[in-house]
């Protein structure tokens, strides 16, 4: 490549999925998990990539699952976003809320360091404050303020 031609690498299209759950009483369900680019423990929320002919809806039961132990009888899809667009292409992440959760205590051990439920303001300010930095944390916490989902608690 010469100082007159740019090349640009191109990612596949990818759907992720994160879940915004909480229990009846407002606590919402965090994950701790290692994140070696950081060096520490950084908290967020059940998320991950999508399988081969897997709904939307069925990634996120099975992330949910997988990492908290929790399962939940609805979901519902409160927003979207992509990280890095011009590296990573057309990617997004969906985001689902959801306040009925149900243990099934099948969490994969390989999956978390941790699971803390943490009081929904307490989360907010956390934000607010910059001292949870996880994209889709971070997006899911203000889009459940935004959209009054914690209301009746």
């Amino acid at each position: 490549m010469d100082q007159h031609t740019s090349g640009f690498t191109l990612r596949p299209p990818g759907a992720a999925v994160a879940v915004a759950a909480f229990t009846e009483d407002g606590k919402m369900i965090l994950t701790k998990q290692y994140r070696h680019p950081f060096g520490k423990i950084i908290y967020d929320i059940p998320a991950g990539g999508t399988k081969n002919g897997e709904t939307l809806q069925e990634a996120a039961l099975r992330e949910l699952e997988e990492e908290t132990g929790y399962t939940a009888e609805k979901l519902e899809w409160i927003g979207r976003f992509t990280w890095a667009p011009g590296a990573m292409g057309p990617a997004t992440v969906e985001i689902f809320f959801t306040r009925s959760l149900k243990p099934k205590g099948t969490f994969d051990s390989n999956e978390i360091a941790d699971i803390e439920l943490m009081d929904f303001n307490k989360v907010f300010e956390k934000v607010l404050k910059g001292e949870l930095i996880d994209s889709a944390l971070v997006i899911a916490t203000l889009l459940v303020s935004v959209k009054g989902l914690l209301h009746s608690v």
